[in-house]
């Protein structure tokens, strides 16, 4: 199985970003922090998937401000153990996450945060 990686977008608490990144290290997931110059890559290309090329399109303003992960290789025990440590530590658990998936690997960051985006307001709507 490969190593588990995580995409970190939008974390600027600097105290939990540290808590995160300390969790992460220890847990021997690679992270990257993903900057809006790279929103419109497509999630296989920073996953560093072979036969994902850089996208030639500049990114001119697509952007967003909510914190986002999005998580390769994780098991559910692994995903379920870092749900947790938010809980456990007190921290504000992270509302727009997902798991890399055959259909999301071709999507960027925008979309991506778009249909998370819809996914979330749907969820509370039924509350």
């Amino acid at each position: 199985m490969s190593e588990a990686q995580i995409l970190l977008y939008n974390f600027k608490e600097e105290d939990r970003l540290r808590q995160i990144h300390r969790y992460l290290n220890k847990h021997k997931v690679s992270v990257r922090m993903v900057q809006p110059s790279e929103y419109l890559e497509s999630l296989g290309f920073l996953f560093e998937i072979p036969g994902f090329a850089k996208n030639p399109v500049f990114n001119l303003g697509k952007n967003f401000q909510e914190e986002m992960m999005v998580l390769k290789d994780f098991s559910s025990e692994q995903l379920d153990e870092f749900l947790a440590f938010f809980k456990e530590n007190g921290m504000p658990s992270v509302s727009l996450k997902a798991m890399l998936t055959p259909v999301t690997v071709h999507w960027d960051s925008v979309k991506l945060h778009e249909e998370l985006m819809k996914e979330h307001a749907v969820m509370h709507s039924r509350k």
